[in-house]
């Protein structure tokens, strides 16, 4: 016979067919001043919550065949505001959901103790406000039996599931962290509510392909955070039409989408400036040598720019798009992102030398000369491009040293490697090789990085390191921005000195000589000893 509670007591209605399972979690709930009522069957179930109104039920979602769920219907059509706790020990995510649909509060997997129930019902209770439906809202304990909850807790990604009907059913915390929104929040609306007007119509033609069953692997739209403020989010998305649910991840690109924002103004701008300076030559003779120096700078700005900054640019939104469309981690998935990563180094480099140029020029530049391991700091920068030098079928070789240490700036002698590096593998070709070798020279370090590629002439040997120099076409090597030049002054700048020479198996060698303890020298020091 069913015990009921005395009035006002906290009470719970454990619905489980399992007796022993039923019995045991009474008791847990006893131990901590529960009144605990055991009902093993619907009919009982039925009668005891007729004599009785408890804090919660405790409902097991496959008692009798599904039985659970039929009396979750009821009770949600009779007394919807039951608070009703599911419990099961192998409950499917499309079960968990149609029960979570009928109106359950909260999910616990088996096997399960009062204060697992007691800390989901806190949870489920107090966590959103009262006008909030929670009904879409799926805790990760809902997933816990498929190991879902997991791989959600430990993506940094913003990770979630959706279903058909218009609405989130599981988010992971980094929604929180990057919209402002509750997960509770942001599973009692439509998604489409959150995304912008005019990508709105976009994003439910996306939505309807998915779920007519076509996976997604790359779409971007913009979602409104609670500040008011919108987020640029890029989707891969993938349906599971006998679920109803839509599997997808985002990632947050609203910095990329701001930066082709800027280089798109950027590149606006220069072709104003272009338009002005155009104007100006029709108008005007007088000031002919002032336009004559725009039209220098306005080259110089375009060349740097708009090539050497476009192209690793593109490479880099271009495989970021790849990445995306990628779920599990392919070698060419990771031979991509390592490209992408060499661009934007590339990029960041450049934009490095533009600044420090004018510095150096003007000795400005503050030098930090620190111990630095050189067999560590060619080691990392060659194994960088390792991917790219697979790619090309190159050979990289290196013959370092075991006392390589010397005082240098760290930054300054890594873009100096970095912008020979990436010439020699642009300039070698297909199945080429390039070596780097470390010489002791006494108080100085001597770096060598050659290449199999075309040498240099002999008459550009010095000239390559000037400013505005470019090789002759007939060479068939070009030398735009101002790379070389920064090599030279970067290299001056810490009391060493820069030359390109060639041996019978490698036909362009850059060697950059460095004191092991720095000593500044000036240009003319170094211009003295060049041809040594």
């Amino acid at each position: 016979m069913i015990q009921v509670p005395a009035a006002g007591a906290r009470s719970v209605l454990i619905v489980d067919a399992d007796l022993l399972c039923s019995r045991a979690l009474a008791r847990d709930f006893k131990s901590i001043g529960y009144d605990a009522t055991v009902a093993t069957t619907p009919e009982e179930a039925i009668g005891a919550l007729d004599a009785m109104t408890p804090t919660f039920i405790l409902l097991d979602l496959h008692m009798n065949q599904n039985a659970g769920l039929e009396l979750l219907k009821r009770w949600g059509k009779a007394t919807p505001k039951l608070s009703v706790i599911l419990i099961s020990s192998h409950a499917s995510l499309a079960l968990a959901i149609e029960a979570m649909r009928e109106g359950a509060l909260g999910f616990c997997a088996k096997p399960v103790t009062a204060d697992v129930v007691l800390r989901e019902f806190d949870q489920r209770t107090a966590s959103a406000p009262p006008s909030l439906p929670s009904k879409h809202r799926l805790c990760a304990q809902t997933l816990r039996a498929e190991g879902v909850d997991r791989f959600f807790a430990l993506s940094q990604g913003l990770m979630c599931v959706a279903g058909f009907d218009g609405y989130f059913k599981m988010l992971n915390r980094s929604w929180q962290d990057t919209l402002g929104y509750s997960l509770d929040e942001l599973c009692a609306r439509p998604y489409l509510e959150l995304v912008h007007p005019e990508d709105r119509v976009k994003a439910r033609d996306e939505a309807v392909l998915i779920c007519e069953g076509e996976p997604i692997f790359y779409f971007r739209n913009r979602y409104r955070c609670k500040s008011g403020a919108y987020k640029w989010l890029a989707w891969t998305a993938a349906p599971s039409p006998a679920h109803q649910l839509i599997y997808a991840s985002a990632t947050d690109i609203t910095a990329a989408v701001a930066l082709e924002e800027r280089l798109s103004a950027t590149a606006s701008r220069l072709r104003s400036v272009a338009v002005r300076r155009e104007e100006a030559l029709d108008t005007s003779s007088e000031t002919n040598e002032h336009l004559l120096q725009l039209a220098r700078f306005k080259e110089e700005m375009t060349n740097l720019i708009v090539h050497d900054l476009k192209n690793p640019l593109t490479v880099v939104l271009a495989n970021y798009e790849y990445v995306m469309s990628e779920i599990a981690a392919s070698p060419e998935c990771v031979e991509a992102l390592t490209d992408s990563q060499t661009a934007a180094r590339r990029m960041l480099r450049l934009l490095a030398n533009l600044l420090d140029v004018g510095r150096l020029e003007e000795d400005r530049l503050l030098v930090n000369g620190v111990a630095t391991d050189l067999t560590q700091l060619f080691g990392d920068i060659l194994g960088q491009r390792k991917v790219i030098g697979r790619g090309r079928q190159l050979t990289m070789n290196a013959e370092l040293l075991s006392d390589a240490t010397i005082e240098v700036d760290r930054d300054l002698l890594t873009r100096t490697a970095e912008n020979i590096l990436d010439n020699a593998l642009r300039y070698t070709p297909a199945g080429g090789r390039i070596e780097v070798e470390l010489r002791d020279a006494g108080d100085d370090i001597e770096v060598r990085i050659g290449n199999s590629g075309l040498s240099v002439p002999l008459a550009e040997r010095v000239a390559i390191f000037d400013k505005h120099h470019q090789i002759s076409p007939h060479a068939d090597h070009t030398s735009l921005g101002l790379g070389l030049y920064f090599c030279r002054l970067a290299t001056e700048a810490q009391g060493g000195r820069i030359w390109v020479e060639e041996s019978p198996s490698l036909p362009t060698i850059f060697a950059i000589r460095l004191p092991r303890s720095r000593t500044p020298r000036g240009p003319a020091a170094s211009a003295s000893s060049e041809g040594e």
